[in-house]
């Protein structure tokens, strides 16, 4: 099916990638912070963000905690430590079941991280890719809480912590985990 601006979508991520590359292969590294204001610079994946995400994680990025909707901001770029946390990203049920194509859903994916949590990303950090998406979206998981822990339990222990994921939990250990979430960001 054909989309209006889904080529020039491809074209841009892909252009984006190989920029990225060409320029760390000719004068050395591209700083983190002008690839994290050019992935945040996208229109595009602002607008597709707004109208697939934003309804369940907010316009800010905060979520919805007595919902269970995890907190974007100061957080979800931890995730991106890890090769399974990339594709935890890509696999949760609102990514990998949207309407976006592969390239647009990176692209998000990628506004994402440089909007709400450009400082948790590592110093290595490598933009989400179409191809990259493409390889794991169609594997569904078959329990996303039991993911999400283990995923979680691995970034504690490399001294990472994401927002809370509180999906099933009593009010009161959702009041307890935003306190201590509140108390780490004041810091």
């Amino acid at each position: 099916m054909f989309r209006p601006g889904h080529f020039a979508r491809v074209g841009l991520v892909s252009g984006l990638v190989l920029m990225y590359s060409a320029q760390a292969g000719a004068v050395g590294p591209v700083s983190q912070q002008s690839m994290v204001e050019s992935l945040r610079a996208s229109t595009a994946a602002y607008k597709d963000y707004m109208l697939n995400c934003g309804g369940c994680h907010r316009f800010n990025g905060e979520g919805v905690s007595q919902n269970a909707i995890p907190n974007f901001v100061n957080s979800i770029g931890t995730f991106t430590h890890l090769p399974e946390g990339r594709e935890y990203m890509i696999r949760v049920p609102g990514a990998a079941q949207s309407l976006l194509g592969n390239a647009e859903l990176a692209e998000v994916l990628n506004w994402i991280v440089a909007t709400y949590s450009p400082h948790q990303l590592p110093p290595d950090f490598k933009p989400f890719t179409a191809a990259e998406v493409g390889a794991v979206r169609p594997y569904r998981f078959d329990d996303v809480m039991q993911a999400r822990r283990k995923i979680t339990a691995k970034l504690e222990n490399l001294g990472l912590n994401p927002a809370p994921y509180l999906y099933g939990a009593p009010a009161n250990v959702y009041e307890a985990a935003h306190a201590a979430a509140d108390a780490q960001a004041a810091q």
